[in-house]
């Protein structure tokens, strides 16, 4: 898996080719998991490049959500790195800087080195969209010093092409011309053609240093060649920078008639970007011809579809801000935002949505060949009768320590959780244990509760809890079978006298 990915830097047409073979051979024996929804991701990966941006999104949303659900940490991060590189194609920054971020969030130094530095490029790419210069000039920086030895180029060639197009947006066009004239020499270094993306960026470059010449005789050539393998977002960007050489130049007939083609391009794929872009360079070129009232009709487009534009970025704008300030590229702080969703605020313990996602997740990979799921619910014998004598606050003080006193009594049990559902109801997940060892945590929960200290919080105070046993997959292999079984037995635990536990052989 890891040549195929390394491949789709060096050959996409031979990792599409092999990825594809791969999975039918899986398909065909019927395997397929993590390892095919990778080859998945791989293959719309680059078909998405060649195609409809738009079902790409839909196809990688799909793994997305599967990998997720499987708790795939660096499959996810391929996901929202390629998420991030189509919206970012669309136009869409707030959406393509959202899912840059959390590719990067996903991932940890025991990737290799490519893979990350493809998810720092994706995210240096949607900063730089975004405005943010020198968070996108470090992320470049970065990502580069992460494949410096790297002997494949391509990566290398790609992180050039785009850093100079931020330093050209930015308007530092020395270090925009230091770039390009860095990604010429690695091209000929390594007897490499330049595509049409960097085409368009040295141009755009030359065009704003004043060497209109070398700007249209950098994009000519290869839009006449009518090259069937580049991207239409490719040669819409490299139309719309020919067309306004052109205007430069006062060759107005030229630029027209590259303005006629750029606008049937884009609109026939829909790049929404570069439709609102050729509006803009229809109004300049007009204005240049001194046709004011046809340049008036067309900055009003123009200026209508930036409106639209921008009130799709507005109404994102708090996925925006939350992804910048999740830029601070801390793995630990992102998780510690993601935890605080799935926490209950008295308690300090998981929350119901926590347990949702977690026992769902371990479900599906028992029933996939994993360890064996126990859960066990847990309520607290007699609470409202605390609530109504001594008060609410005693009530939610008793919560505090309890959820304390759960912790403590799971701590040396290997991934076991302890949650609130809501009220007095918890819940403990006990995942990998046998069934005796399930009863003995389960007793050792209830002894600990009913021997503790409660005096502090009211003199007199005694508290105890009620447990039902569950286990999959003997009480079912889903989540909702699994809580129905260790409700009903937690309430057997209460009518049969409270401060026990039942499990199925009692």
């Amino acid at each position: 898996m890891a040549w195929i990915e390394r491949h789709y830097w060096i050959d996409k047409d031979v990792a599409l080719t092999a990825a594809q073979e791969w999975l039918a051979e899986l398909s065909g024996i019927g395997v397929h998991g993590v390892l095919g929804r990778r080859l998945e991701v791989q293959i719309a990966s680059i078909l998405t490049r060649r195609g409809d941006p738009r079902q790409g999104a839909v196809e990688m949303q799909r793994m997305l959500d599967w990998a997720e659900r499987h708790g795939e940490l660096a499959l996810q991060s391929r996901c929202h790195e390629v998420l991030g590189s189509i919206f970012e194609l669309v136009g869409d920054r707030a959406l393509s800087l959202e899912h840059a971020v959390a590719a990067n969030s996903l991932l940890d130094d025991s990737e290799v080195p490519l893979m990350r530095a493809a998810a720092r490029l994706t995210l240096a790419d949607a900063l730089g969209s975004a405005g943010s210069f020198d968070e996108a000039r470090r992320r470049y920086n970065e990502a580069l010093r992460l494949v410096i030895d790297d002997p494949e180029t391509s990566i290398r060639y790609q992180i050039l092409n785009n850093l100079a197009y931020t330093e050209y947006l930015a308007h530092n066009h020395d270090e925009a011309m230091t770039a390009v004239e860095s990604l010429i020499a690695l091209s000929q270094l390594h007897n490499r053609p330049i595509g049409m993306y960097a085409r368009d960026t040295i141009a755009r470059v030359y065009l704003v240093a004043g060497r209109l010449d070398e700007a249209a005789a950098t994009l000519e050539t290869a839009l006449e060649a009518k090259p069937v393998d580049y991207h239409p977002d490719s040669i819409a960007a490299a139309l719309v920078t020919l067309a306004e050489t052109y205007r430069t130049q006062g060759r107005f007939d030229q630029a027209q008639d590259v303005i006629d083609r750029c606008l049937a391009l884009s609109e026939e794929h829909g790049l929404v970007r570069w439709t609102t872009e050729v509006t803009r360079e229809q109004a300049e070129t007009y204005a240049a011809k001194e046709d004011f009232q046809a340049a008036f009709e067309s900055y009003r487009s123009y200026h209508a579809q930036s409106i639209a534009l921008s009130a799709s970025e507005n109404e994102a704008k708090g996925r925006i801000l939350e992804a910048m300030f999740q830029t601070a590229e801390s793995r630990q702080e992102s998780e510690r935002y993601r935890e605080m969703a799935e926490r209950d605020p008295l308690t300090d313990l998981h929350n119901r949505r926590f347990v949702d996602e977690h026992l769902t997740m371990l479900l599906m990979l028992h029933r996939e060949g994993g360890s064996p799921v126990a859960i066990a619910m847990l309520d607290v014998d007699h609470f409202k009768r605390i609530n109504d004598t001594l008060s609410h606050e005693v009530g939610d003080e008793v919560l505090r320590a309890l959820g304390r006193i759960l912790t403590d009594a799971l701590a040396p049990v290997p991934g076991a959780v302890a949650a609130r559902l809501g009220g007095e109801e918890f819940l403990l997940i006990l995942p990998a244990l046998a069934e005796d060892q399930v009863i003995e945590v389960s007793e050792r929960v209830r002894v600990a509760v009913g021997s503790h200290d409660w005096s502090p919080i009211s003199a007199g105070l005694h508290v105890t809890v009620s447990l039902g046993v569950a286990l999959a997959p003997a009480d079912g292999d889903t989540s909702t079978a699994l809580l129905r079984a260790a409700d009903v037995r937690m309430y057997i635990a209460k009518r049969d006298g409270r401060n026990r536990v039942v499990h199925a052989g009692a």
